[in-house]
C-alpha cells in the first residue's frame, strides 16, 4: 500500500486537501490526522471492515477498544445512552479538547469500535484538521494514536511515516500537535466517575469542575500495566523528582553502555553522556516532549536512558505515567 502524504496548515485547512482525506474515509481507509494531543490513526466509525483496517495496521489487538471522535455534542449524544447529566457540565467546560468520556454504547456502534464491550470513548478534538475531517467524512471517526502498538504515541507526521508508512491510506501532515500526551479517558457510565487513564485534562482540573463526583487515581506506582504501552527500544529507569542519578548513570557509562539523562532538578552528571535533555518548562513542556524524547533516544542507539519524573500533581501525573509504562518490566 502507497500512502498518501497531505500537508495542510494547522490553524487554516485546505478545503481540497481535507476532501481527499475525507473521500479516503469515505472509500473505507484509514487515515492519520493530527488532533491536539498527538496524532490519531482512524477510519469511519460505522464501517465494521474499515475499523478493522485500524487493528490491522497497528498490529493492536482486537480485544483493545477505539475511541470515536466527533465535532459536536449533538453527534456524540446519538452514539450512547443514559449519559448523567453532570456530564454535559463537563463537556461545557471541556470540549472540544483532550476529554475521553466512557459512555454506555448505543447500537449504532460496531462491535470492533467497543471490542465487544457495552460502552464506547468519545472524544471532541480541540483541532481545526481534525475537526474539519470528521465533518468532511460526514460521519464520527474511530480512532486512537498513530503508532505501531506498544510504541511511543506520534507527536509530528515524521512519527507517523516511520512506524505506518506503507499501512495507511493517508498522513495529514499539520506540524506538530500541542499538548504532547493523550486524551484523559473519563469512565461516566456509573457513579463516582473514574478515570481510566490519566491525560491532558488532570484530575484537579475535573475535580474543580464537579467536587467530590470523581474518584482521585491511584499514584503511578500503584497502577498495573496489562499490555506494554508508550515503549521506545531503549531501557528506561525512572527517577524520583529531586533524586541524584550521578551514581547510577556512571555506573552504565563504566560498563560500555550508551547512555542519556533527562532531568528537571539539579544534578551533577558525568559529561560523557551520550544524551541530555533537561526540562525548565514544568510538567507542560515535559509532556509536549516526551514521545519525542523516546524516539530521538532510539535514533541515538541510546541502550539506557534515565528520566527523572516530575512530581505527582495536575499534569504531572500523565507524564509520571508514560514514564512508568515506558520501563520495561
Amino acid at each position: 500500500m502507497q500512502t498518501l502524504l497531505l500537508k495542510v496548515d494547522p490553524q487554516k485547512p485546505n478545503e481540497k486537501v481535507i476532501e481527499i482525506a475525507a473521500s479516503l474515509i469515505k472509500q473505507g481507509e484509514t487515515v492519520a490526522f493530527p488532533t491536539e494531543t498527538v496524532y490519531g490513526v482512524g477510519a469511519d466509525a460505522m464501517n465494521e471492515k474499515a475499523v478493522e483496517g485500524i487493528f490491522a495496521a497497528k498490529r493492536r489487538k482486537m480485544d483493545n477498544p477505539l475511541l470515536v471522535h466527533v465535532n459536536s455534542w449533538e453527534q456524540a449524544s446519538g452514539l450512547v445512552t443514559e449519559v448523567p447529566g453532570e456530564v454535559l457540565v463537563l463537556v461545557k467546560e471541556f470540549w472540544p479538547g483532550p476529554l475521553t468520556f466512557i459512555a454506555k454504547a448505543g447500537d449504532k456502534i460496531p462491535a470492533p469500535v467497543r471490542a465487544g464491550l457495552p460502552t464506547v470513548g468519545l472524544r471532541m478534538p480541540d483541532h481545526p484538521v481534525a475537526l474539519a475531517l470528521i465533518k468532511a467524512a460526514g460521519s464520527p471517526i474511530a480512532a486512537t494514536s498513530a503508532n505501531i502498538s506498544g510504541r511511543p504515541s506520534p507527536t509530528v507526521a515524521e512519527h507517523v511515516k516511520a512506524d505506518l508508512s506503507g499501512r495507511i491510506g493517508a498522513i495529514v501532515d499539520a506540524g506538530e500537535t500541542g499538548w504532547g500526551i493523550e486524551s484523559t479517558i473519563l469512565d461516566v457510565s456509573k457513579t463516582p466517575f473514574k478515570i481510566l487513564r490519566t491525560g491532558a485534562v488532570s484530575w484537579e482540573r475535573l475535580e474543580k469542575v464537579l467536587p467530590g463526583l470523581i474518584s482521585k487515581p491511584a499514584g503511578v506506582h500503584k497502577w498495573k500495566r496489562i499490555t506494554p504501552r508508550y515503549q521506545p527500544l531503549v531501557q528506561i529507569v525512572p527517577i524520583k523528582y529531586g533524586e541524584q542519578m550521578a551514581e547510577a548513570v556512571e555506573r552504565e557509562i563504566l560498563k560500555g553502555r550508551r547512555t542519556g539523562a533527562v532531568f528537571i532538578s539539579e544534578q551533577k552528571l558525568p559529561t560523557s553522556l551520550d544524551f541530555v535533555r533537561v526540562i525548565r518548562g514544568g510538567p507542560q513542556e515535559y509532556a509536549r516532549v516526551l514521545f519525542d524524547i523516546f524516539r530521538a533516544a532510539d535514533q541515538n542507539r541510546l541502550e539506557c536512558l534515565f528520566m527523572e519524573m516530575p512530581v505527582e500533581r495536575g499534569l504531572g501525573v500523565a507524564v509520571a505515567d508514560r514514564i512508568i509504562q515506558a520501563a520495561r518490566p
